[in-house]
């Protein structure tokens, strides 16, 4: 149960960026900027993400970086595809299946990140 709460808290955390972050390129499309501009911004701000989660998530467990990365990773892609499965409809293809790949690509940097960050005290 402990993990449980754990992980949801992560699952949070990372909701309400990801809703910051979705609501700055709705308001960057809003103002007529190029469709594919936006598309690199929300990369850029969603690999960001899940290197700052991981490596947080790497530094509180201090073990298993490349797991955890994993792990985590996986829970933040399932509720992205979720999300856009039911609200947009979308389709696989293999842009998307490349997008998946660096999201969780920079999720295992940030647990290896987050494990062999030392602590100067």
């Amino acid at each position: 149960m402990n993990k449980l709460v754990y992980y949801l808290k992560f699952v949070g955390i990372f909701l309400i960026f990801e809703l910051m972050i979705s609501f700055i390129v709705s308001l960057l499309n809003l103002i007529s900027l190029n469709s594919g501009i936006v598309t690199i911004i929300l990369l850029v701000c969603n690999v960001l993400l899940f290197l700052i989660l991981n490596i947080y998530n790497g530094i509180i467990k201090k073990k298993n970086g490349i797991v955890e990365g994993i792990i985590m990773s996986l829970i933040f892609i399932f509720l992205i595809l979720l999300l856009k499965i039911i609200f947009f409809k979308t389709r696989f293809n293999i842009a998307t299946v490349i997008y998946y790949i660096i999201l969780l690509l920079s999720g295992i940097v940030g647990g290896m990140i987050g494990v062999n960050k030392k602590n100067d005290k």
